[in-house]
């Protein structure tokens, strides 16, 4: 009987230490890609330890005002769309610029929808440049974006709305809103009462 209730422990033990150690969103940092995509997962998980670690800010490092107000800004756009997973569809290269990649991710956000019992699939789009720091990616902050870098990311959008997978992700999106036609109206006002 002490033998079994040993086992029963170490098995709960075991059981507490796997769930705990699945909390918060890990972060990858090997590609543009995969850090694009760790930034859009930590804004759906509103995990804001692992949304500085994308920006390549650790957790002993002192935040930027300006950064602080980025994140509050996407995490509060990110709150609002109350998405419990994303799923991603594209996620690659516009081109390089001055040694940044412009990054962009095409991705489904599903959020249960309590009063029709049904998941509403949002479709989106995030355009990000991701720095090199030693073979270690980040995302480059608004505030370090020049507007050299902004006219680029300008003319690479232009060229990439003519795409296949943009044309594909706009049909998405139009047939999405024909769907929910009060969905962009709710969240507007979502996102005004909570910057009030």
């Amino acid at each position: 009987m002490k033998k079994l209730r040993g086992i029963l422990l170490s098995m709960t033990a075991v059981i507490v230490l796997l769930s705990l150690g699945g909390c918060g969103t890990k972060v990858n940092t090997k590609s543009p890609e995969k850090i694009t995509e760790s930034l859009i997962e930590a804004y759906t998980k509103t995990d804001e330890d692992a949304v500085k670690k994308c920006f390549g800010v650790d957790k002993k490092d002192k935040v930027s005002s300006e950064l602080k107000t980025e994140i509050k800004h996407y995490m509060t756009l990110f709150e609002a769309y109350d998405a419990k997973s994303v799923k991603f569809t594209k996620c690659e290269s516009l081109g390089s610029f001055n040694g940044y990649e412009l990054m962009y991710a095409i991705y489904t956000l599903k959020k249960e929808d309590s009063e029709s019992k049904t998941t509403l699939e949002i479709p989106c789009l995030s355009v990000y440049y991701v720095q090199n720091n030693n073979k270690k990616y980040s995302i480059v902050q608004a505030k370090d974006v020049t507007e050299e870098m902004s006219e680029n990311s300008k003319k690479e959008f232009q060229k990439f709305m003519k795409t296949d997978e943009y044309k594909t992700y706009e049909k998405d999106y139009k047939q999405f809103t024909r769907k929910n036609p009060s969905y962009e109206e709710e969240l507007t006002n979502l996102l005004e009462q909570t910057e009030t």
